[in-house]
């Protein structure tokens, strides 16, 4: 007997649904090899994966694969407006930081006035470092339409205690994390001439780089939420995000 054509590799791996990237031979979440899989061989049990850290603040970005070669090309003088801006509000918050940071080491909690202006600048800030870096084709609601629907949704909840010993030295404990996100801004701007390139050349935003600056843009965003802007009390750690519910989206 001849023996048949040989099987289609599949799209998808069979054990964990992950989508299999072209000429991979072993699966990027559960390890599975793909030749066992289109063999029918038994395989190994898959490794459980830890659950998602679920923090209090989250990003969710999604995939925009199209993107316009033009807008692109000349993304940072159109973004010039909200550059300007954000450092405007960065100045911003040099004044009203201190203050919430004094309100909540006396009461626990940040005055929601601070914290409403707070969460305006952290879904700014991170969204205008999204669209500077091409994560997203969508520019920037201004903040003071902060309501407006935007792809790139910051999850903030409305109130949380913040303890008053670690808000007293949360800038040297939150050392290890800026650094980290310094590096992780690093990383964006690399990714974000690896987006302009693919961007120019194909019309399209390769999927490996979206899911490398989801990453990097959630670390900073958490890290921003933490300190100065004191918007969560969780450490901004290293593992996976989850995302708390319910919250207040937009």
């Amino acid at each position: 007997m001849q023996p048949g054509p040989p099987a289609r590799a599949a799209r998808y791996c069979t054990r964990c649904g992950l989508e299999r990237f072209p000429g991979a031979r072993f699966c990027t979440r559960c390890g599975a090899s793909f030749e066992q899989i289109e063999a029918g061989a038994p395989l190994p049990p898959a490794v459980e994966e830890a659950p998602p850290i679920v923090y209090p603040v989250a990003l969710v970005l999604p995939f925009q694969p199209q993107a316009s070669r033009l807008r692109s090309g000349l993304r940072l003088p159109i973004a010039l407006p909200h550059l300007v801006l954000w450092l405007l509000l960065f100045v911003l918050s040099l004044v009203t930081t201190p203050l919430a940071w004094v309100a909540a080491l006396v009461t626990g909690h940040q005055p929601r006035r601070f914290r409403r202006l707070h969460a305006a600048m952290l879904r700014y800030a991170t969204r205008t470092a999204a669209y500077v870096a091409l994560a997203t084709g969508t520019a920037p609601a201004w903040p003071w339409r902060d309501g407006r629907a935007h792809p790139l949704a910051v999850a903030v909840p409305d109130d949380v205690r913040l303890p008053r010993l670690r808000t007293l030295l949360i800038v040297p404990l939150s050392i290890p994390a800026v650094l980290t996100a310094l590096m992780f801004g690093v990383v964006t701007v690399m990714l974000a001439i690896g987006a302009w390139a693919a961007i120019l050349a194909t019309g399209r935003l390769p999927r490996t780089i979206h899911d490398m600056q989801r990453v990097a843009l959630g670390f900073q965003c958490r890290t921003l939420a933490y300190v100065p802007l004191l918007l969560m009390a969780k450490y901004p750690w290293y593992e996976r995000e989850g995302v708390l519910v319910p919250v207040r989206r937009s």
